[in-house]
């Protein structure tokens, strides 16, 4: 699910009187703006996110016939917000107001949050309307509060069953991989595909055979051996005579060089055009029309943001959300663009008709195509009533609101706004020249070489958005970049200056990007708009992938879970898998399948094979020739921790001994418990200094009996000066924060039940 908004409800805006409407959204940024827009007649209260979600442990469900979702108030002490408070404050303002308007994002997470949001306040349904807009300005809030609706329970239940999917698949696999590989893996229905892709690319790579080929060029010239360097150009072999096809050079494009193996071919063929003559066969003209890309979905944006911004997709969509919320611009907050998370390449007639308007004023009629651009969604399930990813205003240049926006938000909105009004741009024209030349010896033809040129006639939506070299694959040539090539006519004999064969070797498949992965899973049906950015953010969070530049690298831990589902849940992490069941979703949303027979029908195969699966997978573990250092009875195997890979006795729980490896993967001693001179302050028992991940410790020594559950850092040697009865150390504590660093606090900080009580009675 992704965040909606990290504000408390507090800063969100409220009225002196009684207001006769009460309008509820999410963020309080947003509230902000729509109270600005709707006047005195509107209350607007933001929710801060979601009111309501599945437990945090559990599946989620009632039980296992009905898989009624079991939902909780969502707890958001982190954001200072309590999520009781904000339901009780909605409650008692839908109590006094004459109309309730759920206002939150137009999409389905949206749709469920206003539902709980409804049923959390006790809001009587007839009582309250669903509002939908996808911008955030004046003519489209006025417009959608003229047009209220109904909840759509089909978009409810459509999400219901994403959220106890998620559970009721991501909960066993996490447990799964948990049992038998690390108890910090984690795995999911959506996650594990990416963390899928990702590893499979890489093992592509790394299986990879590189073969040899060469190419031929030749050093060309007009006119007699006195020609001016400057007049050369250099063409390459296309077609050798009885060898018509080769090694393609731009794939669909129809071009191929011939196959030229070996060095020894090449040399050969080095020595052959070194003894011909080369004359012009062919000389075709033309023009080259390159069409602007469409508008943004979330995917797009999200792949363009990475590769010309250098921002990470949760980034950019956080930027995103703060521009279509509503920034102040000098006359009051609004929203700069249309809502982020969608997949539909929809255009309003009106927004088409202003950016026309723009482009016309601003770099002429030329500009204008003759037709307004519309173009057609490919994405599964898009949703096309949404609109793209567009400016509210085309007339609302970059330039005009820098002042009031951050770096980052200039950067974001300067891309969207370029990208929108590029789409609605005549096309870009090229003059092209495509040579073709003949090399003889003897009057027999060895072979014909190619050269192509173009040129910039005019520039049309380039002239806004261009291209940038990031967007192109690895290896991909710039089919765009301009070229020079003298006047040449047919039958013009050419001056050879040189010949050269080039050595190459072809390469694997790129790793992914976080935009080369987004392109992926979109096209391949898996997630949807809302969800692209948490899907690459989480393969990183888990340590099973790192960022090398821009690289997507899968880490060892990676690799070993997603090798352990592939071999024994294989189906639940396959991508045909994951798409079909978003099309079960989409279903649901469009009524068309209900929310129970979708889950039961999920469940009752995957139940017995998560089963199956737990008692024919073999714990990850590696033996060495380490000897156990306390029982002396085995040898010591290679286990992963919350930390990384660690030494453990298998002999566990009978020999708990466990110790650390180094960087280089050798064991690092540990230090065994000693008895310190400390007695413990809550059971009088004696206490040992111990060795962990984060530094040495002290414990009680009844805790491993769960006699005792005393814990603290080892003391300095100074006595606490408040703590009399039982007496206290003072310890080094580490902030939580990580801001505040290091401090120091008594051993009884913060107080447990037992102090606090000890304390009261000395009061």
């Amino acid at each position: 699910m992704s965040a909606r908004s990290s504000a408390p409800a507090s800063e969100a805006p409220s009225r002196r009187g009684r207001a006769r409407n009460l309008v509820i959204v999410e963020s309080p940024a947003k509230a902000r703006t729509v109270e600005n827009i709707l006047g005195s007649d509107y209350r607007v209260i933001a929710s801060v996110g979601h009111v309501r979600d599945l437990p945090n442990y559990g599946y989620g469900v009632e039980d296992f016939e009905s898989f009624r979702p079991k939902y909780v108030v969502v707890k958001d002490k982190k954001r200072g917000v309590d999520k009781n408070d904000v339901i009780d404050e909605i409650a008692t303002a839908a109590k006094a107001a004459d109309r309730v308007y759920l206002s939150t994002d137009p999409d389905r997470e949206g749709e469920a949050i206003s539902w709980h949001i409804r049923e959390a306040a006790g809001i009587p349904p007839e009582k309250t309307s669903r509002v939908v807009f996808h911008e955030i300005t004046k003519p489209a809030i006025e417009d959608a509060f003229r047009h209220p609706g109904e909840l759509d329970m089909n978009l409810v239940d459509a999400q219901q069953t994403r959220r106890v999917l998620d559970r009721l698949i991501g909960f066993p696999l996490t447990w799964f991989v948990q049992g038998k590989v690390s108890k910090a893996a984690s795995a999911g229905r959506v996650q594990s595909v990416a963390l899928r892709l990702i590893v499979d690319r890489e093992k592509l790579i790394r299986n990879f055979t590189a073969t040899e080929y060469w190419t031929i060029s030749a050093g060309l010239a007009q006119g007699g051996t006195l020609a001016p360097a400057g007049a050369g150009f250099t063409a390459e072999l296309a077609r050798l005579p009885g060898l018509e096809r080769g090694r393609s050079i731009r794939p669909g494009t129809g071009e191929f060089r011939p196959a030229i193996p070996d060095q020894a071919a090449a040399d050969a063929l080095v020595a052959t055009f070194n003894r011909s003559t080369f004359s012009v066969s062919s000389v075709k003209k033309g023009q080259r029309s390159k069409s602007a890309a469409p508008p943004f979905t979330t995917s797009t944006f999200q792949q363009a943001a990475n590769n010309r911004l250098g921002m990470g997709a949760s980034r950019a969509m956080s930027v995103a959300q703060q521009l279509y919320e509503g920034v102040d611009v000098g006359s009051g907050p609004v929203g700069l663009i249309t809502y982020m998370r969608t997949d539909s390449l929809n255009i309003s007639t009106v927004a088409r008709g202003e950016a026309r308007s723009y482009i016309s004023g601003r770099w002429g009629p030329d500009f204008v195509p003759a037709r307004e651009r519309v173009f057609t969604t490919r994405s599964k399930g898009a949703q096309e009533a949404h609109e793209a990813i567009r400016p509210t205003d085309p007339a609302r240049t970059p330039d005009a609101v820098r002042r009031y926006l951050s770096a980052e938000q200039f950067r974001v909105y300067q891309l969207i706004w370029q990208r929108f009004l590029a789409s609605q741009m005549a096309d870009a024209r090229f003059s092209t020249v495509a040579v073709e030349i003949e090399a003889r010896e003897g009057g027999a033809l060895r072979g014909t070489f190619r050269a192509n040129a173009q040129q910039l006639v005019f520039a049309g939506h380039l002239a806004v958005y261009g291209i940038d070299a990031n967007e192109r694959e690895a290896g991909e040539e710039d089919e765009d970049a301009e070229a020079n090539l003298p006047e040449l006519a047919e039958g013009e004999a050419l001056v050879r200056r040189s010949v050269d064969g080039r050595q190459h070797f072809t390469e694997p498949p790129p790793r992914y990007t976080e935009a080369s992965l987004v392109k992926a899973l979109e096209e391949l049906g898996i997630g949807r708009p809302s969800t692209y950015a948490t899907i690459v953010q989480t393969v990183q969070k888990r340590d099973y992938v790192r960022k090398e530049g821009r690289a997507l690298v899968p880490m060892e831990l990676g690799f070993l879970v997603n090798d352990m589902l592939v071999e024994h849940l294989g189906r639940y992490v396959d991508t045909g898998f994951t798409s079909a069941m978003e099309e079960d979703l989409d279903e649901i949303a469009e009524g068309k399948r209900e929310y129970v027979d979708v889950v039961k029908e999920f469940w009752s195969a995957f139940e017995k094979d998560i089963e199956k699966a737990k008692g024919s997978a073999e714990k990850q573990q590696e033996e060495t020739d380490f000897l156990c250092n306390v029982c002396g009875e085995a040898n010591m195997v290679i286990k992963w921790g919350r930390n990384g890979k660690f030494l453990a006795c298998p002999r566990y729980p009978e020999c708990k001994n466990a110790m650390p490896l180094n960087d280089a993967g050798e064991p690092v001693l540990v230090a065994q418990p000693t008895v310190t001179g400390y007695d413990c302050p809550r059971c009088g028992a004696a206490t040992v200094q111990k060795n962990g991940p984060y530094g040495p410790y002290i414990d009680c020594v009844r805790r491993e009996e769960q006699a005792c559950d005393f814990r603290a850092g080892v003391p300095v040697g100074v006595a606490c000066p408040e703590c009399v009865d039982p007496p206290g150390q003072m310890v080094e504590k580490q902030a939580r924060s990580g801001k505040r660093g290091t401090f120091y606090a008594c051993w009884n900080y913060p107080p447990t039940a037992a102090t606090r009580s000890t304390r009261s009675r000395r009061g």
